[in-house]
């Protein structure tokens, strides 16, 4: 058989009928792709099951066996080690995918050599968009990643919880090789929240250990608000986003306070959305100075420890007397520290 457009990774842990479902919407709605199904150590039927669909498949399926459950992460990675195609998607088996779930992921791939970690639109948990944006992590109900990815950065890190850490880890590992992720709207695809297995006081010992650890390797990021007064020019304000969003790749977030007409000006053209953790705050146009005040002063309240910032260098910021100027803030970002 000639290498596949894709290799789809789906390990496996009984949950015999949301298996069956899984693996059949796959097989229907993921054409050129082989299919690689771990199987740690699950009961007789659904061991059965995978059995009869690799038949079935015949040289469109791996089979693999390990006779305990050795965990979604090394199952994973067990998976990606013998993947050979040039894209690998990675895929819970409570997870349904839907027709076309993958073309827009790849479409995009094909034209951004840069997007490492792909995301379909998910449901529920998905972040809602029209267009393609950079998010801090992907998701192990459904995402795929570049075999030149895989190359260069490996599997996921075993040692770490399993789930968000461990997902923010390797987009931060992608980060740092130039590889960038990406979610990208298309048809939904359905996810279960998944059933946390184990002791509760392993669980929390293991998010101990792997926030210590992310944090140790990545740091733990700042929050900032960015003021822009009237009279920015739109391209300015794309020159600036484009700062933040180095600083959001680096594990930041940013709030940009900003007046409606310029808010929509980078709406249409098309840089509203550089990153999940880079929002823009319109500024209603008729609000009065203590309306705005209040804006901020809510802001703050909510998010204590967030740091504001002036954007034009020169110009106070309205409401705080302590603050960054912008270049202050692109040199922060520009060393990689919060």
């Amino acid at each position: 058989m000639p290498v596949a457009t894709i290799d789809v990774i789906t390990p496996v842990w009984n949950r015999l009928n949301e298996t069956r479902n899984c693996l059949v919407s796959l097989i229907n709605y993921t054409p050129d792709a082989r299919f690689i199904m771990m199987d740690c150590g699950s009961d007789r039927e659904t061991e059965k099951l995978l059995q009869e669909l690799a038949d079935r498949l015949d040289e469109r399926a791996l089979l693999m066996r390990d006779d305990s459950n050795i965990g979604f992460v090394r199952a994973a990675n067990r998976g990606f080690a013998r993947s050979e195609a040039p894209y690998i998607a990675l895929v819970r088996n409570s997870t349904q995918v839907c027709a076309g779930w993958l073309e827009p992921l790849l479409r995009f791939a094909s034209t951004h050599p840069e997007a490492g970690i792909l995301v379909p639109q998910l449901s529920p948990g998905g972040v809602p968009c029209s267009e393609p944006i950079e998010v801090a992590s992907a998701s192990f109900a459904a995402m795929v990643i570049s075999r030149q990815l895989f190359l260069q950065v490996g599997g996921f890190d075993e040692g770490l919880d399993g789930g968000f850490w461990c997902l923010r880890d390797y987009a931060r590992r992608a980060c740092s090789k130039g590889f960038f992720t990406y979610q990208v709207p298309g048809p939904v695809v359905v996810c279960q929240e998944e059933v946390q297995l184990g002791s509760e006081r392993r669980r929390e010992e293991t998010l101990r250990q792997s926030v210590a650890l992310f944090r140790e390797r990545w740091g733990e990021g700042g929050d900032y608000l960015v003021h822009v007064p009237k009279g920015v020019e739109p391209e300015l304000l794309r020159q600036k986003l484009d700062v933040l969003l180095k600083g959001a790749r680096h594990g930041n977030s940013y709030l940009v306070l900003l007046p409606a007409a310029l808010c929509k000006a980078a709406q249409q053209g098309g840089f509203a959305f550089p990153h999940e953790n880079v929002k823009l705050i319109a500024l209603p146009r008729l609000s009065t100075e203590s309306a705005k005040r209040r804006i901020f002063e809510k802001i703050a309240a909510e998010s204590p420890g967030i740091v504001p910032v002036a954007a034009i260098d020169g110009m106070a910021f309205p409401w705080s007397d302590s603050y960054l100027p912008f270049s202050e803030l692109s040199e922060r970002i520009r060393l990689g520290y919060p």
